[in-house]
């Protein structure tokens, strides 16, 4: 008699307001601590089980699937999981949903439990915190009052961000070793310190595709029993990938006995959300989606899947926001604008035109940024229409960058850093910030500078294509004038800009 397996699913719920509840970098980095730990060591100490079980098929960024093959275990593991993350992480919920397997049809089963977990979302869960209208409530976050810290009364949800804040585990992940405790930030201004100003990048990055791969191959993949290698490839290829950003960008930054100007917040399956210094969020996510590729191609290897032997690729978005500014609001257009770069590759996989010879295909990794210089962010259309276009129609925001595109605007900003040192430090990015500050207000004016660049820095002009740019101002297209100063400033400005 054949041995009934059951499919176990939880999807962790409220992530995000879990972790960005607060503005505080400490109790973030606590939260995404936690959080981490939910995924991993919880649910393997819970289940008792150990990290290289082969019917773990996923266990990363808030989702678990796991196939039980004890009816009665499974059944004791439904009633005690959800108490125990509630109770180590008070704020969290989690929806659960098992089905049978049955070896004819795991697709089916597969998607049956995907339609249970969504059902369970809806479900509005019980709470842990019983707090009566006498009792004291800690003033940033409304929960119970449960004790004073820094003459402050805290909840017991930041209690516990606290206590976790000191774990290192999602930085060893990302950098491939321990750090030093001295070597880590707990405040945003820590990040920003080593840098030439204020400003820091809320950097989210999400795999593409990845959905689809599930849906239509996720039967095969387990009936070949590669469903929990397909899973594992992918968490390691982020986080290889990442280590490689993390090195080749941050390192080389890094001074003895300062402190690293970025820290993990996210990093599972084919999720990364870091909080990084502003003059190095773009390279880093430059470095991160190549790296993915590579990666997932290179793992991908041994997984019969023809289709994606040559990888996965990703989107992401950087957030620039001052150091100050609540972090909640920086991961919220973050995430829009990884979903505005996954636009952008459907529309380059669908536009022929743009194969790029030196690849040989479509590039289909992309990122978008954003610098925000108002106190409150609303959607990004909105952004891009009030921030980012003229009145005469032209537009500032040329992104989403696929992966070649995002390398030749590095190219130009190498161009103007070195006419930088050349030329009086920053005359030739003055001028070129003064030619977008007129295109608000006279196109005809800032034409006219324009022209007189080519009179006087002909050579420069040349270098940076300015033709382009020029004739973007004049028939009111796109240009890359705003994202060039952008990107040139957070290296070489100062505080105000």
């Amino acid at each position: 008699m054949e041995k009934k397996k059951f499919l176990y699913g939880a999807s962790i719920q409220g992530i995000q307001s879990f972790i960005f509840k607060t503005n505080k970098l400490k109790e973030i980095v606590g939260a995404s601590e936690m959080v981490e730990n939910i995924c991993t060591d919880l649910f393997y100490k819970s289940a008792n089980i150990t990290r290289s079980d082969s019917n773990i098929i996923l266990s990363a960024a808030g989702n678990i699937k796991y196939i039980f093959e004890d009816e009665n275990k499974c059944k004791e593991f439904v009633l005690i999981f959800p108490k125990e993350v509630m109770e180590y992480a008070p704020g969290i919920t989690i929806s659960q949903a098992v089905v049978k397997l049955e070896q004819e049809d795991y697709s089916s089963q597969i998607q049956e439990l995907e339609t249970l977990l969504k059902a369970q979302r809806n479900k509005v869960p019980l709470t842990t915190e019983i707090g009566f209208m006498g009792l004291e409530r800690a003033r940033r976050t409304g929960g119970v009052g449960y004790e004073y810290k820094d003459e402050e009364v805290i909840d017991v949800s930041t209690a516990l961000k606290h206590d976790s804040s000191n774990s290192i585990k999602l930085f060893e992940k990302m950098a491939g070793f321990k750090p030093k405790a001295a070597e880590l930030s707990f405040d945003t201004n820590e990040i920003s310190k080593s840098g030439k100003n204020s400003w820091i990048a809320v950097i989210h990055a999400d795999g593409n595709g990845l959905g689809q791969i599930i849906q239509n191959q996720g039967r095969e993949l387990i009936q070949k029993n590669q469903f929990s290698k397909f899973s594992s490839a992918i968490d390691a290829a982020t986080k290889n990938a990442v280590q490689n950003a993390f090195e080749e960008v941050v390192i080389s930054q890094h001074k003895n006995n300062s402190r690293y100007p970025i820290r993990p917040i996210i990093i599972g399956g084919d999720d990364l959300t870091v909080i990084i210094r502003a003059d190095l969020a773009f390279e880093f996510t430059q470095v991160f989606l190549k790296q993915f590729e590579f990666e997932s191609a290179k793992l991908f290897t041994d997984i019969d899947l023809a289709e994606y032997k040559q990888g996965l690729t990703a989107c992401a978005g950087i957030a620039y926001i001052k150091d100050s500014y609540p972090l909640h609001y920086g991961l919220h257009l973050a995430e829009q604008l990884c979903s505005d770069a996954k636009k952008g590759v459907k529309k380059a996989n669908q536009d022929r035109s743009l194969i790029d010879p030196k690849y040989g295909q479509i590039p289909k990794s992309a990122l978008s940024f954003y610098k925000v210089q108002e106190s409150f962010i609303e959607d990004l259309k909105t952004l891009q229409e009030r921030t980012l276009q003229t009145i005469d129609g032209l537009s500032y925001y040329v992104g989403p960058y696929l992966l070649n595109e995002a390398d030749a605007l590095s190219e130009k900003l190498i161009i103007i850093q070195n006419e930088a040192v050349k030329n009086n430090k920053s005359k030739a990015v003055g001028k070129l910030r003064k030619i977008v500050t007129e295109t608000y207000k006279d196109k005809s004016t800032s034409i006219f500078m324009m022209k007189r660049m080519k009179e006087v820095n002909d050579q420069f002009y040349s270098d940076l294509s300015l033709e382009n740019e020029l004739e973007a101002i004049g028939k009111n297209t796109k240009s890359q004038l705003l994202d060039l100063i952008t990107l040139h400033s957070f290296k070489y400005g100062n505080n105000e800009n």
